[in-house]
């Protein structure tokens, strides 16, 4: 029986789907953001391209659904006063607030067992390959070679028999003149 061998590494891993929308209570619908901050649809649009292009607002917490199911989170609307009112640095220091503590990365511990164990054979697998590959090769060059060689004789042989039946005939002349 083999003993049983178990690999562990340190890997990262990121958050792929971020819960920060579930987590923003209150939520408002553009004709509510639109008169609450008194502005028109494209200066709304505007602002939030803003707020995610310029300061790295991530748009899911600013707003959700899409076309008239459109609706804006609180955030988004303090986030558009501040803009609009010129207290940027009020506005970093919520965006920074607001941010998910994320150092960026977190680490986790993975145990390989058998994704070794197909590695392996898969390496293995290829290095037969290659092995066969390489044999494959060499056996058609020394085909192409023992080929060109038979050729070659051929062509040796065929020159050979014209040279001789030109000269053969150059001679008859010769003897008849």
């Amino acid at each position: 029986m083999e003993p049983e061998n178990q690999t562990v590494i340190d890997v990262e891993a990121e958050q792929i789907d971020s819960s920060s929308s579930e987590s923003i209570d209150t939520w408002y619908t553009a004709t509510q953001v639109q008169g609450a901050l008194n502005l028109n649809k494209a200066a709304l649009q505007k602002a939030i391209a803003k707020l995610t292009n310029i300061y790295s607002i991530d748009l899911k917490t600013l707003r959700r659904g899409s076309a008239r199911a459109t609706e804006y989170s609180q955030l988004a609307m303090d986030a558009i006063e501040l803009l609009n009112t010129g207290k940027f640095g009020e506005l970093r220091k919520m965006v920074e607030k607001s941010a998910p503590s994320d150092s960026g990365s977190s680490s986790a511990i993975v145990f390989l067992g058998e994704h070794t164990q197909i590695a392996t054979t898969a390496s293995t697998v290829a290095d037969t390959n290659l092995t066969q590959i390489s044999s494959l090769k060499s056996g058609l060059l020394s085909n192409y070679r023992e080929l060109g060689r038979a050729l070659g004789k051929q062509a040796a042989a065929e020159v050979r028999l014209g040279f001789t039946e030109e000269v053969k005939a150059g001679l008859a002349n010769l003897q008849e003149a």
